[in-house]
């Protein structure tokens, strides 16, 4: 959403805030003319932080059934999906040769320790779980299966320095 729509939106909240007219007027009933305020006030904060308007309030009782059931359907199948493909990745990971700690970072196996530590750190800030959590939850498990193999070939390697 536009910041500039945000910082109207905002506006337009505080004047509907302390203005006297209302749909429920603060006049004659007095707390019960602040409810009005309140959904208003809602309501455009959910629309600034979601960017969107709530969808209840355009749903019909039947439509919430059937887009359910929709969502549940889709739900059960992207599952199954996200199951083969695990499965698939896990074959195709297994019959390939297992790689030492040096390919896995990237350098020679005459290389110093200074190199090594380079290499490790360079490959962590590619592959560190937090940098990759907003692209869902099968990267962030795969990147963290990514880190751990990282940590583990540089432990590896320290060990023998």
């Amino acid at each position: 959403m536009n910041f500039y729509l945000k910082i109207i939106l905002i506006i337009f909240g505080i004047l509907y805030l302390i203005s006297p007219l209302d749909i429920i007027p603060d006049l004659f009933v007095p707390f019960i003319g602040w409810i009005d305020d309140g959904i208003v006030l809602g309501i455009i904060f959910y629309l600034i932080k979601y960017g969107k308007l709530p969808g209840f309030l355009f749903k019909k009782q039947g439509n919430v059934k059937e887009s359910h059931n929709r969502k549940t359907a889709n739900s059960a199948s992207d599952k199954e999906k996200r199951h083969d493909t695990g499965s698939t990745y896990q074959k195709t990971t297994s019959s390939k040769t297992i790689p030492t700690p040096y390919e896995i970072l990237g350098v020679d196996p005459k290389a110093s320790r200074s190199q090594i530590q380079e290499a490790y750190k360079k490959a962590i800030k590619k592959y560190h779980p937090d940098k990759l959590s907003h692209l869902g939850e099968e990267f962030s498990n795969l990147a963290n299966k990514k880190f751990l193999e990282i940590q583990n070939a540089y432990d590896a390697l320290m060990k023998n320095f």
